[in-house]
């Protein structure tokens, strides 16, 4: 069996082995055993908390001085201390993290160290915007043995497939490169490693403290789905791998070692979404707005990626052809994968379906350095919106249509489905919720990433990259209830299931699609 950090010259650093018990993890999911290939039949145990800590010096070098690695996680500390907006709905002892790394720190750690400590405390912060990382250590290619845990969720990954969150905290492949080397379909599922599930891996790899890369979610059930969703882009860490096929409902052992390719493996599009019938589907990042018509109904459909770029100008195309162009008796705005970006993107084509202005919400900043939970309204800096002066960013600049353009003024009055999930963040999960306060919509899916703040950039070092939410909002009617880490209350909650992967259904779309014709006439 090879060595746990094969891939950087080390020999000798050994993996404590014990019987794999793979008839306890096949129970606990209920499926079927196959015949597991001699390689899987003893089951590795993590290495000790030293063994990790070789393995992490080792992959990148001491790294910048120890007086500057103090300078970074002072700065990085005090700001948190001082101006991070978001500490309502989390529970972290910000002064004991300091008391605990600190003096580590002064005593001299290695670059991959350093930057784990620096995880740390980005991830008791538990918010999407809030983080320091150094550039080098996520970048690094994934090769076997490499001490890195990956939080991946949207995307393209190295693993070659897309995959989504379970209920038993498996992952469910939704999408295939051509000729995988493990033979994948969607419908297969990754149970974990080594006969063991990867829910009971990732508590010890985190215990660990390896050094983090990817992002994570503000709520506690956008943590847990990116934490599942994960499995397969930890590959590198293990030896075998388990699926579960859905064809055979039989779970199979195979080799890590198989996924390690020359070039590496490159997945779809992972946006934890299926191809709708009528309706092109994004298939790039720079697809930031595509819509159609799904086939063989009178039903819109539109997928926003990102609040970017040319996004609001095809978000009100879309709008305006689906609304006021074509006869439709839904519509389907689908925010299941949106990296954010500029909220005030979303207004010209939001106002095209509300038939009055509508308030929604507003901003908040620390009121006190040395007082982390109260805050004040945020003043801000002067903008231009709309050809006018706004001091600051008072609610009433986030009100939906507050341009007053003119349009048809009857609105739209038929049902929209709002398909929300754990990959909308920022101005995904803003625009969103703006979409609740309209009276026909209704949401499906999982809850947003929940990062209802702002990030301000902090400059720790050149080859550092870190922010961190300086403001959290609230919506009007709650002015002191603040949305960062609360969960995005859903109408329908569903998600994708295997079953109608295999087949190629979105489960979300479905249900959408029945209710709209639950609340259509049928046409003669």
């Amino acid at each position: 069996m090879p060595n746990l950090i094969t891939g950087f010259g080390w020999t000798g650093l050994k993996r404590k082995g014990r019987v794999l018990q793979a008839l306890v993890l096949l129970s606990s999911l209920g499926l079927t055993a196959v015949a597991a290939p001699p390689a899987a039949q003893a089951q590795p145990a993590l290495a000790a908390a030293g063994e990790w800590r070789a393995a992490i010096d080792a992959a990148w070098g001491p790294g910048l001085p120890t007086a500057r690695k103090l300078e970074i996680f002072d700065a990085f500390w005090n700001t948190i201390d001082q101006r991070f907006a978001a500490f309502q709905g989390i529970d972290v002892d910000w002064t004991a993290l300091r008391e605990r790394y600190r003096p580590e720190i002064a005593a001299g750690v290695s670059r991959g160290r350093f930057a784990a400590i620096m995880g740390q405390l980005s991830l008791a912060l538990r918010d999407s915007h809030t983080m320091a990382i150094d550039i080098a250590i996520p970048t690094a290619p994934r090769v076997p043995g490499l001490p890195l845990l990956v939080l991946r969720g949207p995307g393209n990954n190295n693993f070659g497939a897309c995959a989504t969150a379970q209920p038993d905290g498996s992952a469910l492949i939704y999408a295939v490169a051509p000729a995988h080397p493990l033979g994948l379909k969607p419908g297969d599922r990754i149970l974990g490693y080594e006969g063991r599930p990867w829910r009971e891996w990732y508590p010890e790899l985190l215990a660990a403290e390896l050094p983090i890369a990817g992002a994570w979610g503000s709520s506690p059930s956008s943590m847990e789905h990116t934490i599942a969703q994960s499995a397969p882009v930890n590959w590198h860490l293990f030896d075998t791998i388990d699926i579960w096929r859905h064809d055979s409902g039989t779970v199979e052992h195979h080799a890590t070692a198989l996924l390690n390719t020359t070039p590496q493996l490159r997945s779809p599009m992972c946006t934890e979404e299926l191809a709708v019938p009528g309706v092109p589907k994004p298939a790039a990042l720079s697809d930031l707005v595509t819509w159609g018509v799904i086939e063989g109904t009178r039903i819109g459909y539109i997928y926003v990626t990102a609040w970017q770029g040319d996004a609001g100008t095809r978000f009100e195309q879309a709008i305006r052809e689906l609304t006021q162009q074509r006869q439709t008796d839904g519509l389907i705005i689908d925010f299941r994968f949106n990296r954010g970006g500029n909220m005030f993107l979303s207004d010209a084509g939001l106002g095209m379906l509300f038939d009055q202005p509508v308030a929604t919400i507003g901003f908040a900043e620390r009121a006190d350095p040395n007082d982390h939970h109260t805050l004040r309204p945020f003043v801000g800096e002067e903008t231009q919106l709309c050809g006018i002066t706004w001091r600051g960013y008072a609610p009433s600049l986030y009100v939906i249509d507050m341009c007053d353009r003119s349009h048809d003024p009857a609105a739209y009055d038929r049902p929209i489905a709002v398909l929300t999930g754990p990959q909308a963040g920022s101005s995904g999960d803003q625009v969103a919720l703006r979409m609740t306060f309209h009276p026909r919509a209704r949401t499906f899916g999982k809850s947003t990433a929940t990062a209802f703040n702002a990030p301000c950039t902090l400059n720790l070092d050149p080859d550092w990259v870190s922010r961190y939410a300086c403001t959290d909002a609230y919506r009007i009617s709650q002015p002191h209830n603040y949305l960062t880490h609360d969960e995005f209350p859903v109408d329908e909650p569903i998600w994708l299931q295997p079953h109608d992967v295999a087949q190629g259904k979105d489960t979300v779309v479905d249900a959408a699609v029945r209710w709209i014709g639950s609340q259509t006439p049928q046409n003669p």
